[in-house]
Order: structure tokens, then sequence, then C-alpha cells
């Protein structure tokens, strides 16, 4: 079995997603907290200055500025959102296109991201994508951590692993903190258009993809 496996954020969809569902889901669950955009900006630069981890920034964020919802809303809200943010930002042309080649060369398709599980589903069922690799949400904090970088990796593997007999791996970023799980695959796609990240990328010996 072969499987091609996909980032979201500025790999399939064309801008992060993270803080536009912040401010969208504040918008219907928790109206007031909108106030509260300035103090999640100032946490975001905290976490730049290497004062906490993004497991402890995204658990503040989601307390902040939605407060603890029910898995049941923060999944209907995650459904709107996913249509919402694709009117804006729309996907990646030429990686929706790959996603196609792989679906009709027989590939197993899988989204593995660090946005949130609850609203990853909702842009993966979009591209007709059933696995999806995820961040957790219990309520009220993440359990197991952030699916980012050597986590990510850890996790696609275990999922791997569960498949049988995985001929081949392609893993398609954007972002050098998926290099852990590039670097394994079989074939590394990058995805930028950015010149300088693309010299990089190719120095490493992964294919590049212009995220146009």
């Amino acid at each position: 079995m072969k499987v091609a496996i996909y980032d979201l954020d500025k790999t399939l969809v064309r801008r992060a997603t993270f803080t536009p569902f912040l401010a969208f889901a504040a918008r219907r669950i928790a109206p007031w907290r909108l106030v509260m955009l300035p103090v999640w900006v100032l946490m975001m630069v905290g976490y730049r200055l290497g004062l906490y981890d993004r497991t402890t920034l995204k658990t503040r964020g989601m307390n902040l500025m939605l407060g603890r919802p029910d898995l049941a809303r923060l999944e209907a809200v995650g459904e709107a959102f996913a249509e919402h943010h694709l009117e804006r930002a729309g996907w990646i042309g030429k990686v929706v296109a790959m996603v196609e080649q792989d679906r009709a060369e027989g590939s197993a398709l899988v989204v593995a991201t660090a946005a949130f599980e609850f609203y990853a589903r909702a842009f993966a069922r979009r591209l007709g994508i059933e696995d999806v690799i995820a961040t957790r949400w219990d309520g009220s904090g993440i359990p197991g951590g952030n699916c980012y970088g050597e986590e990510k990796r850890r996790r696609v593997a275990e999922w791997l692993e569960g498949q049988g007999e995985v001929s081949s791996v392609r893993f398609v970023s954007d972002s050098f903190a998926d290099a852990p799980s590039l670097e394994q695959a079989d074939d590394a796609v990058f995805v930028t258009a950015n010149p300088r990240k693309k010299a990089r990328a190719e120095a490493r010996g992964w294919r590049v993809i212009e995220g146009l």
C-alpha cells in the first residue's frame, strides 16, 4: 500500500487556521471574549520569546478565547469555520492536484496536522480524506501534546504501523518543523514560494512545489 500524508496549514490551505478559528469561534460561542484578542496576540509574542511551548500556547488560547465548550459544539463550529476559511483563503491548487493524483493511483490519503482535530476533519472531509492525525482537545487541555514536529512524526509512525504492509510514503508540508517526518518519507515534498526556503529544502533532497 502506498500512503500520501499532507499537512494542512499553508500546505493544503493557503493560510494558517488557528488564530482565524479562535476569532471565528469566539464570535459564535462567546462574543464578549473578542475583547481578549490583544491578549492572545501578546501570548503569541511570549511564545516567540520562548516563554512557553506550543502546547501551552494553544491550551491558553482555547481557554482564553472560548472557555470550555463541549466537543460537539466545537465540531459544529469547526464545520462552519472550514467553509468560511476556504471561501476566504482557498486551497493551494497544485497540492490539491497532487492529492487527486495520489487518489487516482490508489494511495491511502492522510492529513497530519498540528491543527485541532475537531476542525481539521472538516477540511479533510472536503477533500474526501477520512484519516486525520491531529492535535486532540479534551475540553480543557491537549492530551499527548501538540501534534507538531517530533510528536507528529511519532504519531504518523504509530498510524503507519497499524496499516500493515506499506510500500512507500509521500509526506507533503510547508514547514521545516516537519523535517522529522519529511526525512523519513520515501518522497518528501516541500511547499513554498519563498526562494530561500526552496533552496534549503532542495539542499535536503526534498522536492519543492511552489505554494501558489
